[in-house]
């Protein structure tokens, strides 16, 4: 069913007149506009009859009589032939059974004015943090605040999804004629032409009520127009539509709180989104990486915006409303019913009058005529005038839809400067395109921002913005409206969020990136030398095709047009085309800079803000040296970083004229931070300024070392040198724990140079012993120790070295040092290039594990023997002597079980323990044979004193299982390949006058081990069995012309049976000419047939006593050679007699005879005879 729908919408007082404006709202359903009887419009019944107004008071309405009607002609202001031309030829659309689309999908409105909260907590939390200029962002009140600030859920919570795409629609048709009104609603100038709004002015004698409802209704409709429905429209004093809590009299109250006092809305100044986005990160990755320095993300200024706190309440309740209504109108119309727009005014001063609508431009509509084929000519009618000066609006509840639903947030209006009625003029100075008509409609439409109109946007003002009510028909307040000046917000700051940023830092024109040395970047600088090699920076250079000293340009830090302008750059002086020019210069400036195909030299606009550089150490005491640009903005000098070699009186950081000159010793090391500090008279433009800091700060500010404006760049500067500056070379000690398989080694001296050594390789080489087999351990890694450039050049410890057993070893370690800066050099394959190798002195690592106690395989007496002189000539003289008064000891294998050096220790006793008892079974003991009567062995012995040819010292040591210290003479055992074992010969000497005669001893010996740990140098004792000592002989044979004299010398018992001595001269049968050294038998018979020794003549000479000792005796005799032929040989024995306690005068030996077996020799001995 059609109808016209007759909206009134009270117009306030014009002229002194009410005025009423009414919005006529065809809704037609299916047909022709003429089928409607809308051919034409409006009918002539319109233009030249009457209308009627009723007005209601307060609480009365229909069926109820109004309270006062008056007849009006309306006022039309129709272009004749625009709705032919536009309308008139359409389709009408069918009514819809029902209301769908996206009027029914779910509403998601993002909570902009909780995150632009937060986002204004944390910047203030961080920017009243104490900032010092020494420490800048190391400033430990800094850090912490933000790390507080970011540490809130809300920014570790994730944020809400973003609107996917669009939902996919299908392309839409021509629209008909319901569809082409409703677009043409936003553009009440063109439904005025086309006669869908009239007014009608009340007489300025109507007595209008302060409050009430109207409707308008034509009694004389024409029968042939569709019925006519009148809602009514509630209005309040001034005749204004009625006030709801958003709209009071033409104006948005953007004054309005909540029930909790807090205001409704709220002017942003940032990017809200994105800086939450950025903070959102930042505070995840500190989460992470908590160990991390934290930093405040880098925010943006994004003009003034509205933002309605709550705004999703009240679109999801004004959705609601309409499902309810289901298309219908309500009975009462409200201020809420009659929004078409908003219109935004800005006031730019503090405490100012002037208001600046946001919305002014200059409209043109044309009308084109429909070519046969659908087509638009290209002429056009013009409706109403071109560039006629209007308002527009902006949308109050716009949504996006994608798949998921409608998507919104609670930012109403955002103004960046630019006009809020006509898009920003592409800056790349084509004129601007006239857009294409309406699709599918034949009306075309072009805007361009009324000249002057606009207020100017700068950082360090004060705004305040207000919003007029856009009514449906193309009412509202105008801007100078008296009525208009309420419901303002408060004055807000605009400061500026985007930092100064730091010095741009960039290779010198003409550099190829690519063609730099290894490891640098712009932001890494390098120059290189080899002082091992005598080469400095030049010299290497020449060498190596580098550059002698690295350079960087310093260009003042670039900034966008929107920085630019709203510091108020552009805002020239003087004559207006010059202004304009220049402006357009800079501008083109910014165009050739964004252009990927720019030639290199083309550079953004420098930031309006910067002031100089200034470069900052690590170390808070040290200078900052700062140089300012001098020259007129936008020409702005590059000034040039430098590095190079020390020089006497010159600073390691300084400025030289317009360079920046780092100086560098080889191998050092600095990061330097630049930064831009800020020209004066410009801090206060910042929002920091309004976040009132410490006046530390201010400074730290002031002079570019405040990390939320003038964050720093750091810039590091590498002397590099190819080689380590000195080779790697100390002595080592070593220390270990008892029965632990490592061993710590500790140097004592400086090692090494940390500034340009980076890495140690330690390998290790030593000789090692595992019983009878030594073989030699080479080339075994140790460790790799990486060393930081501040680290001590003499390290506690320099490396722990795992053995994988308790063993000592004597070490040689090999220390190869690798240079820190190899990655600042071309790699040549060459690993001696980067290194330096030495090799330290060796080094006694000492067992950890106490030694196992030997395994005795036996113990027996034992001698040596010993010659000198030979017979070769007569008058010659040969020595044979047998050193006896030893003990020979056979060790079960395995030897060296602590590691090589493993000694047998014979362990005695102290010289002031000698009687202690407790000590008997821990030590060696001696006395006497009771087979002969002997003296002269001391209590307690025997004593280290008594014993000779020990391998080292004698050394007292605690022996745990005694609680008490004994004395342990080392000898060194000796492997005997026969036996499989290993053989001790333990001598005693007969100091200090003791004799050891016809002694017998037990032996307490141990494992010993000297390098090894106090207190686990000896095992466990073990005692032999008692042992005889046999006595020392020699046995002289002197050669004469015509006769060998013989004697045999040696101690004896002084037991009345003294020993007797046979020598036999002995000649040897050898049938078949077999060697007499391969002859070892001793014949007793006449038979010659078999080789053996068969004796000539035997000699039993009496004992003399020799020298002053009773017990020494010498038995001498001679022997003349017989005729016939030889070899011949001595052969000495001796024997003894027992019993021996009487004396046995005449008592001979079996020499020579079978019986010889039998006897008790004590001393034996041949000696070959020269044949003459």
């Amino acid at each position: 069913m059609s109808d016209l729908l007759w909206i009134p919408v009270p117009g306030g007082i014009d002229g002194g007149s009410p005025l009423l404006r009414v919005l006529v709202v065809p809704r037609l359903d299916g047909g022709t506009p003429a089928g409607h009887g809308m051919a034409e419009w409006p009918p002539p019944a319109l233009t030249g009859g009457t209308v009627r107004a009723e007005l209601f008071v307060p609480g009365s309405g229909p069926p109820r009589p109004p309270d006062r009607q008056v007849d009006i002609v309306p006022g039309l202001h129709v272009q004749p032939g625009v709705w032919q031309r536009v309308v008139a030829g359409l389709s009408v659309e069918s009514a819809p059974g029902g209301q769908g689309g996206p009027a029914r999908d779910p509403l998601t409105v993002h909570a902009t004015s909780v995150e632009a909260e937060e986002v204004a907590r944390t910047f203030q939390e961080a920017s009243r943090a104490e900032v010092t200029a020494q420490l800048g962002s190391r400033s430990p009140d800094f850090a912490d605040k933000v790390r507080g600030a970011l540490g809130s859920d809300h920014w570790l919570h994730p944020g809400p999804p973003a609107p996917g795409a669009a939902a996919p629609q299908p392309p839409p048709g021509p629209p008909g004629f319901n569809r082409a009104l409703s677009l043409l609603r936003e553009h009440p100038a063109v439904l005025r032409a086309l006669g869908l709004i009239f007014e009608l002015r009340l007489a300025a004698d109507t007595a209008v009520p302060a409050g009430g409802t109207v409707r308008v209704v034509w009694p004389d409709r024409p029968a042939s127009l569709p019925g006519i429905v009148s809602p009514r429209t509630a209005f309040g004093a001034g005749f204004r539509p009625a006030s709801t809590q958003g709209v009071d009299a033409g104006m948005v109250t953007l004054d309005r709180r909540d029930q909790d006092g807090k205001p409704r809305w709220q002017v942003a100044t940032v990017d809200v989104d994105v800086a939450a986005q950025r903070m959102r990160e930042a505070a995840r990755a500190l989460a992470a990486r908590p160990g991390e320095p934290p930093t405040l993300p880098a925010l943006r200024s994004d003009g003034l915006q509205l933002v309605l706190r709550g705004r999703g309440e009240e679109m999801a309740e004004r959705r609601d409303r309409g499902v309810r209504l289901h298309g219908a109108e309500p009975d009462v119309l409200t201020a809420d019913d009659l929004v078409l727009g908003y219109r935004i005014d800005v006031l730019p001063e503090l405490g100012g009058d002037d208001w600046f609508s946001l919305h002014r431009r200059r409209a043109t509509y044309r009308v084109h005529e429909r070519r046969p084929d659908g087509g638009l000519e290209d002429e056009a009618t013009v409706v109403g005038q071109e560039e006629a000066p209007e308002e527009n609006h902006l949308k109050t509840n716009a949504a996006v839809h994608d798949g998921t639903g409608l998507h919104a947030d609670e930012i109403v209006a955002g103004w960046r400067g630019w006009s809020l009625a006509v898009p920003r003029p592409a800056l790349d100075g084509a004129p601007r395109p006239a857009p294409p008509p309406v699709p599918g409609m034949n009306l075309g439409m072009s805007f361009e921002a009324s000249e002057g109109s606009l207020p100017r946007l700068r950082f360090g003002r004060h705004y305040s913005l207000r919003a007029r009510v856009a009514d449906i028909a193309g009412g509202g307040l105008a801007p100078d409206d008296p009525a208009a000046d309420r419901h303002t917000t408060p004055p807000e700051f605009y400061g500026r969020y985007e930092p100064l940023c730091s010095p741009d830092v960039a290779f010198p024109e003409g550099t190829d990136p690519t063609q730099v040395g290894p490891g640098e970047s712009e932001e890494h600088v390098v120059v290189r030398s080899d002082p091992l090699l005598g080469l400095g920076i030049e010299e290497f250079a020449e060498r190596a095709a580098h550059r002698p000293a690295g350079e960087r340009v310093l260009r003042p830090p670039g900034s966008t047009l929107a920085v630019v302008e709203q510091h108020g750059m552009l805002d020239l002086d003087g004559d207006a085309g010059d202004a304009d020019r220049v402006t357009w210069e800079w501008v083109g400036r910014v165009l050739a800079a964004a252009d990927p195909r720019a030639p290199e030299g083309a550079r953004l606009l420098p930031d309006p803000a910067a002031g100089g550089i200034v470069a900052a150490r690590a170390d808070p005491d040290a200078p900052r040296p700062t140089r300012a640009w001098e020259e007129r903005w936008p020409d702005l000098a590059a000034k040039t970083l430098r590095l190079t070699a020390p020089a006497p009186g010159r600073p390691a950081v300084g400025w030289e004229g317009e360079q920046l000159v780092v100086r560098l010793a080889p191998a050092e090391q600095l990061t330097v931070d630049l930064s831009t500090f800020p020209r004066e008279g410009i801090v206060d433009d910042f929002a920091l300024h309004a976040a009132d800091p410490p006046e530390n700060s201010v400074k730290a500010l002031r002079q570019g070392r405040h990390p939320l404006v003038t964050p720093a760049r750091r810039v590091t500067l590498v002397h590099a040198v190819q080689h380590p500056l000195r080779a790697p070379d100390t002595t080592l000690t070593v220390s270990r724990d008892p029965d632990t398989t490592y061993a710590l080694f500790q140097p004592e001296s400086d090692v090494l140079d940390p500034r340009s050594t980076a890495q140690l390789d330690i390998t290790a080489r030593w000789r090692d012993q595992v019983d009878d087999v030594p073989h030699e351990v080479t080339d075994v890694p140790v460790d790799v120790v990486t060393l930081a450039p501040d680290g001590p050049s003499r390290p506690a410890t320099l490396f722990r070295q795992e053995f994988g057993d308790t063993r000592h070893r004597t070490v040689t370690h090999t220390l190869r040092a690798t240079g820190r800066f190899r990655p600042y050099f071309h790699d040549s394959g060459r690993p001696d290039d980067f290194t330096v190798t030495r090799e330290l002195p060796p080094v006694v690592v000492p067992s950890t594990a106490r030694p196992a106690p030997p395994v005795v395989v036996s113990a027996h007496p034992a001698f040596r023997w010993q010659e000198t002189g030979d017979l070769r000539a007569p008058s010659h003289t040969l020595v044979r002597e047998r050193l006896g008064n030893r003990v020979r000891v056979a060790l079960q294998r395995p030897w060296n079980s602590t590691g090589a050096g493993e000694l047998l220790a014979v362990v005695v006793r102290p010289d002031d323990e000698a009687t202690s008892d407790r000590l008997s079974p821990f030590v060696s003991q001696a006395g006497h044979d009771p087979l002969y009567p002997s003296k002269g062995i001391p209590m307690g012995a025997p004593f280290a004193r008594h014993l000779s040819g020990a391998a080292g010292p004698p050394t007292r040591l605690r022996l745990d299982e005694a609680d008490a210290d004994v004395v342990v003479v080392p000898h060194q055992p000796e492997f005997h390949a026969g036996r499989q074992c290993w053989l001790g010969d333990v001598t005693f000497a007969g100091a200090d006058n003791t004799s050891f005669n016809c002694g017998l001893v037990r032996l307490a010996v141990a494992r010993y081990q000297p390098n090894s740990l106090d207190g686990l140098r000896l095992s466990p004792v073990v005692r032999t069995d008692l042992v005889p000592l046999l006595p020392d002989r020699s046995l002289r044979v002197t050669r004469l012309a015509d006769r060998y004299e013989v004697a045999l010398t040696g101690s004896v018992s002084p037991a009345a049976a003294v020993n007797r001595v046979d020598v036999i001269l002995e000649r040897c049968t050898r049938p078949g000419g077999l060697p007499a050294d391969e002859v070892d038998l001793i014949g007793f018979d006449p038979d010659t047939g078999v080789p053996a020794w068969r004796s000539t003549a035997v000699h039993s000479p009496a004992p003399k006593r020799a020298g002053l000792s009773p017990v020494l005796k010498e038995w001498t005799t001679e022997f003349f050679l017989p005729p016939d032929p030889g070899p011949f040989r001595l052969r000495v024995r001796e024997v003894e007699l027992i019993p021996n306690k009487e004396p046995r005068p005449g008592a001979s030996l079996r020499t020579a005879t079978p019986g010889e077996v039998t006897e008790r020799t004590v001393f034996t001995d041949t000696v070959p005879l020269p044949e003459s």
